[in-house]
């Protein structure tokens, strides 16, 4: 099968700009969870209170390469799959 240049660049082109569009997306949703928020000094001196007598034992895990890599491979499976989606269709107007 022979790649169709300008349909992949089209295809990392469309990802790309998903990827930005979703970053965009939780930027500003949470630009607006934050001008939303009210704190509430009352409830929340009985947080820190349980805070500060509660003991939790574990660690934390940082997948900060597992996640970045998980999202890379979606972006990639995104691509190839927009590719495969545009040249079928293509493939399709041409019989007709």
């Amino acid at each position: 099968m022979r790649l169709n240049k300008p349909l992949v660049l089209e295809s990392i082109i469309v990802s790309l700009l998903l990827t930005v569009g979703i970053i965009f997306w939780q930027v500003i949703q949470g630009m607006i969870l934050t001008y939303q928020y009210k704190p509430d000094i009352a409830a929340s001196y009985a947080s820190v209170e349980k805070l500060q007598s509660t003991v939790t034992f574990g660690m934390v895990v940082r997948a900060d390469l597992t996640f970045m890599l998980m999202i890379g491979a979606g972006l990639f499976l995104f691509m190839c799959l927009y590719y495969r989606v545009r040249s079928r269709m293509k493939q399709r107007k041409a019989r007709l």
